[in-house]
């Protein structure tokens, strides 16, 4: 006989705080390497299916006179330091937008991140193809000062043997 074992498995990849701020001449943005999780480094062939995913954190408006609203994109490519001159190509909107009024901070739980995400199947193609991508943080407006702080991008995996 043929025994199929499966299961689920939660990638928790912790985020380091960041400021992104849009009168900087490139975009501050933070590499992701899942395989330095040994769960997903260790069931990485077995990978099968994305269940769930979250990006969790705490949002802090700088800007002490202006609401702003973001946008969190990710670029596949893993290329670092992009110019504020626009998105580059193969960049998808994945999460977002989140208004954060002048000088407040918007914490985001696991329910809150679900209705957010708008790119789930760029993150689901990055989580099963080589886990490497970079997140970065945009305003729909004109320019804004935010920082990330206690966050974390999650991930419920299925796999199978």
């Amino acid at each position: 006989g043929c025994f199929l074992v499966s299961g689920q498995f939660v990638v928790n990849y912790a985020l380091p705080d960041a400021t992104f701020d849009s009168s900087a001449s490139t975009v501050t943005s933070i590499g992701v390497d899942l395989n330095t999780i040994g769960d997903y480094s260790d069931h990485k062939a077995d990978l099968k299916r994305v269940d769930d995913l979250a990006l969790v954190g705490e949002f802090h408006n700088n800007d002490s006179n202006a609401a702003v609203t973001v946008e969190v994109w990710i670029g596949p490519s893993g290329q670092r330091n992009i110019a504020w001159t626009g998105i580059r190509p193969g960049d998808v909107r994945l999460w977002g937008p989140l208004t954060i009024l002048a000088g407040s901070t918007v914490t985001v739980d696991w329910n809150r991140s679900a209705g957010l995400f708008v790119g789930r199947q760029t993150l689901i193609d990055e989580i099963k193809g080589d886990g490497q991508f970079v997140l970065y943080m945009k305003s729909t407006g004109a320019s804004f000062n935010v920082t990330l702080t206690k966050a974390a991008l999650i991930a419920v995996i299925g796999a199978a043997k």
